[in-house]
């Protein structure tokens, strides 16, 4: 098992955002002017040889299913 060096998660303050429609995929198109913060989250990966992918800490509450950075993962392995 290798280790990734920690990856920051920018934080970003939205300013106005708004839901203007929705996309065929069941996704909102949004309109929205954010100013980035000087705070992130850090994402750290373990690299084994079993090819699965899978999530630790936080968001229990948040399905891995629903969770788009497994759900990103996972299409990038595919």
């Amino acid at each position: 098992m290798s280790f990734c060096d920690p990856w920051p998660a920018p934080a970003k303050i939205n300013l106005f955002l708004h839901i203007v429609g929705r996309r065929p995929d069941g996704f909102h198109r949004l309109q929205t002017v954010f100013q980035f913060v000087d705070w992130c989250d850090w994402l750290s990966f373990e690299i084994d040889d079993s090819g699965v992918i899978s999530r630790h800490g936080g968001l229990e509450h948040v399905p891995e299913e629903a969770d788009l950075t497994v759900r990103a993962a996972r299409l990038l392995q595919a």
